[in-house]
């Protein structure tokens, strides 16, 4: 998961950790999936967009290793979709016991959902790009 280790406490309190990281992760690879999805719909390169982003405020690992592919419509696993939308769905029923609302988790694990409905589960997680990829 990481390359630090943190004690977090009592037993389980890893389990909740590794449930917030990866909802975390799912949730932002939505978010990118909808702006790439928006620029291209605005006329702007992918190419461009990556670049103004992983040179501002929003870079990160994540979005320089997985946008590229996304805009390419390439989704080599290396975090299947269906353990991702797992994950978010636990987070979810955590949430829930804490009583917390979390839009825009659920949000998100709606579209991963609805990707692994299209037969995308065993795809790389970035697959949540696929329903805005233009065929042809």
């Amino acid at each position: 998961m990481g390359k630090k280790q943190v004690f977090l406490g009592k037993v389980g309190k890893g389990a909740e950790m590794k449930l917030v990281v990866n909802m975390v992760m799912s949730t932002m690879l939505s978010s990118l999936s909808e702006g790439l999805a928006l620029s291209e719909a605005c006329g702007l390169k992918s190419e461009d967009v990556l670049d103004v982003m992983m040179n501002g405020a929003v870079a990160n690992p994540m979005f320089a290793l997985k946008g590229p592919l996304m805009s390419q419509g390439k989704y080599p696993t290396a975090f299947p979709l269906k353990h991702a939308q797992k994950d978010l769905r636990l987070a979810l029923l955590t949430a829930d016991r804490e009583g917390l609302a979390l839009p825009v988790a659920a949000a998100s694990n709606e579209q991963y959902k609805r990707v692994k409905g299209m037969g995308r589960g065993d795809d790389d997680f970035c697959a949540v790009h696929a329903p805005f990829v233009k065929k042809g």
